[in-house]
């Protein structure tokens, strides 16, 4: 399975409760900030540049504004290689960073990981969004649990537009709207997205009345290709988000 199909038909997640972030496959920088109910304000680059961002002098960072994001959404940026960044509300609040604070936020757009939670009261952040191969491999540290939700309940349906009956994704047809996938629905999955699980947008069945979108558990991986691996050797789902047509309602089922 080629990145390309991998990264359009599956969606790989590991949630790490503890230190408040999740691993994920198949959801790009695109698809994670058009999915948010409440996008970033701003975002403050922490490992690469962008041609339209603004420089910061007092961290010697580039920024990106509001008014800048679409622009920046237009952009391919697995391209870019390392894309590491954290939001933040107003750009007077970056001049009181203090040297620690510099310094643990440069450790996490170099290493990929945390010295301390990387959440911070001077820049109101919630989120610091980590990879160097967008929509491959992306780790996401969440302050509020009610945004990983909320952008999981919205992408579901959002990637369904796209999906024919044949397993493949097609832009020529009329695109079907599905509703939100509620935080309620999705609770029900917290102890498997612990495990690492996968949903399937390539085998997706229906009948008169339903689809089924299945979703299987892989296991704990942060090496992609092996998860891939782990995903293409199993026989039976886990379960099935399914859709209501009638009723236009999402459910869980799990198979025993």
């Amino acid at each position: 399975m080629a990145k390309s199909d991998s990264n359009s038909t599956i969606i790989y997640l590991l949630v790490n409760r503890h230190e408040r972030y999740v691993v994920s496959h198949g959801i790009s920088f695109q698809d994670f900030i058009w999915n948010l109910n409440t996008p970033p304000l701003h975002i403050l680059l922490l490992s690469n540049r962008f041609n339209e961002s603004e420089y910061h002098l007092h961290t010697q960072l580039d920024y990106v504004s509001s008014e800048q994001l679409p622009n920046l959404l237009k952009k391919e940026i697995s391209a870019l290689g390392d894309f590491c960044w954290v939001d933040f509300e107003d750009v007077f609040d970056l001049d009181e960073l203090d040297g620690q604070e510099l310094a643990e936020l440069l450790y996490l757009g170099h290493m990929k990981r945390h010295l301390v939670p990387p959440f911070y009261q001077k820049l109101n952040n919630r989120f610091a969004y980590l990879t160097n191969n967008d929509g491959w491999m992306n780790k996401i540290y969440f302050r509020n649990w009610n945004d990983f939700y909320n952008c999981l309940g919205r992408f579901i349906p959002y990637k369904m537009k796209d999906v024919k009956w044949d397993g493949l994704f097609s832009p020529f047809r009329k695109k079907k709207e599905y509703p939100v996938v509620e935080k309620v629905i999705l609770q029900q999955l917290n102890t498997l997205m612990t495990e690492g699980f996968v949903i399937s947008f390539q085998s997706v069945s229906q009948s008169r009345n339903q689809l089924a979108l299945p979703f299987f558990t892989v296991g704990d991986f942060y090496d992609m290709e092996e998860m891939l691996e782990s995903y293409r050797s199993q026989s039976k789902p886990k379960g099935y988000f399914l859709y209501d047509k009638k009723a236009k309602m999402w459910s869980i089922s799990f198979v025993d």
